[in-house]
């Protein structure tokens, strides 16, 4: 029960973190679609990802646990199909410069949009897990 409990918190922090570094993530009037996102990601990390994981090993293996990005993937363009008000739009990033290390300013569309609220998502509920267990 205790695993649960941490495994949601991290869901659901991994998910406030996410839309607070890709602005352009719309969950609509109604406050169910964030529970429901954040429920669909942690369905994916805890009951999915082990089953494909296991189900897939030798593919797992080859891409070094990319299967996780894949699923985070396609449970966003699911959801921006089924969940009505929710919407990921076309991002522009201005750059930063932090400590003198330089980003650059970059346009994403939204489907590179996507695969970068993807890949934040799979980023951090693994260095999140990895700290907090």
């Amino acid at each position: 029960m205790r695993h649960i409990i941490k495994s949601l918190i991290i869901t659901l922090a991994t998910v406030y973190i996410t839309s607070r570094l890709v602005p352009t993530i719309n969950f609509g009037q109604d406050p169910r679609n964030i529970l429901l996102f954040a429920t669909g990601i942690w369905i994916i990390s805890q009951i999915v990802n082990p089953i494909f994981s296991i189900v897939l090993l030798p593919i797992n293996l080859l891409t070094f646990g990319f299967l996780s990005f894949i699923l985070n993937i396609a449970f966003i363009f699911a959801l921006i199909n089924f969940l009505p008000g929710f919407s990921i739009s076309t991002y522009n990033f201005i750059g930063a410069n932090i400590n003198g290390f330089i980003i650059p300013a970059m346009s994403f569309n939204q489907i590179t949009t996507i695969l970068l609220v993807a890949l934040i998502i799979a980023l951090l509920q693994k260095t999140l897990h990895l700290i907090f267990e």
